[in-house]
């Protein structure tokens, strides 16, 4: 069972946080109310906690929802605008007003252990980090419980500041760095019961994990993860699926990549035949800059081409788009050719002749 870090009298917070007028109906608002006249990043957090345990009910219907989300956003604005929600508007909305009150909060995805089962649907809860140090907090389960696929609201105040050693007795993270242990349990032994890592210490610094993963940009975090979610073991479909989810939206991201690289090419790219036309007249670059210009557009179009050669063909929804890429940097390949070509003969000319290579004929 979950335990309380320690014994306070939030009863003042809890008090205001009920106040909330029900037509504030964005993150800053509300949290700039919430945590009015508040100092202690704790006190912050209770009120955030306690405001969503009343106000957002679980929204049943939608409790195994296929839904997916790309930004978390969405997930936001959408249960603010209807009060309800699963565990995902519930993290997603309680990181959102942790943010917004500076404090350091993280979104975690896992599953969990109810009433000595494992349930078989996956979960998302929140932690923060007070003074470098890790709470656990899932607002989902302290507003309310479902049994008999009937949800009954009724706040339960032990899944606040939770210790991670009594937290993962009941949510285990489906990447262990969030398990805030230098031991962390396997699935295995999360499924079977087996807790008896937590009496002992290994050489797993989950603070330097933690401390790189907020340096990467998204497609190495999600890869990373994924690394470290395979040695610890597949045993369960949430976890197969949640590798399956990251492997997609690495594709996406990578995909995202390419034609960002692919469309600043062309942008280099046209800059360079603007200033053709114009036959280089008044332009402050010289030869080597111009060269260059062409040489970086090239070298995005061939990024470009390599990210996309890695990407998982799977992805039976980006296909068609991967390939009319592939075919526009064949395309964008070509023309460099031409134009290196060009100016080769370019820079070889002496610059009173040169005005002649534009009249002829592909400048042959």
């Amino acid at each position: 069972t979950a335990g309380f870090v320690f014994s306070a009298d939030y009863s003042k917070i809890d008090k205001h946080a009920e106040t909330v007028p029900p037509n504030l109906n964005n993150v800053k608002d509300i949290t700039r109310y919430l945590t009015k006249n508040l100092n202690s990043p704790t006190d912050k957090v209770r009120a955030i906690y306690y405001w969503m345990a009343h106000a957002i009910r679980y929204d049943i219907s939608k409790m195994n929802s296929n839904l997916t989300y790309t930004d978390p956003q969405q997930l936001v604005d959408e249960v603010l605008r209807t009060r309800k929600g699963v565990c995902a508007n519930y993290s997603a909305l309680f990181n959102a007003c942790c943010q917004s009150a500076g404090i350091q909060s993280y979104i975690i995805e896992g599953y969990t252990r109810q009433y000595d089962k494992i349930s078989m649907l996956a979960h998302s809860w929140n932690a923060v980090n007070i003074n470098g140090k890790f709470y656990n907090i899932d607002v989902t389960w302290a507003a309310g419980f479902v049994r008999g696929n009937i949800y009954t609201q009724r706040f339960r105040d032990n899944f606040f500041m939770i210790e991670p050693d009594v937290f993962i007795k009941t949510h285990i993270p489906f990447d262990p760095i969030w398990q805030f242990s230098n031991n962390p349990i396997t699935h295995k032994e999360f499924e079977s019961g087996d807790f008896s890592k937590l009496t002992s210490n290994s050489n797993f610094d989950f603070y330097d994990s933690i401390a790189v993963q907020n340096g990467l940009n998204l497609t190495e975090k999600l890869m990373r993860e994924n690394q470290r979610i395979l040695k610890y073991g597949i045993t369960n479909s949430m976890i197969r699926t949640k590798v399956l989810q990251n492997k997609q939206e690495i594709t996406t991201e990578k995909y995202n990549t390419a034609v960002i690289g692919f469309n600043v090419g062309v942008i280099k790219f046209n800059d360079y035949i603007r200033y053709k036309n114009k036959q280089f007249n008044n332009l402050s670059m010289n030869d080597v800059e111009i060269l260059d210009l062409i040489a970086s557009s090239r070298h995005l179009f061939e990024s470009a081409d390599q990210t996309l050669s890695t990407l998982n063909q799977d992805r039976y929804d980006l296909k068609n788009s991967i390939q009319n890429l592939e075919k526009s940097i064949i395309g964008m390949l070509k023309n460099l050719d031409e134009e290196d070509a060009f100016m080769n003969k370019y820079v070889k000319t002496q610059k009173s002749n040169r005005m002649f290579l534009f009249y002829m004929r592909n400048g042959n």
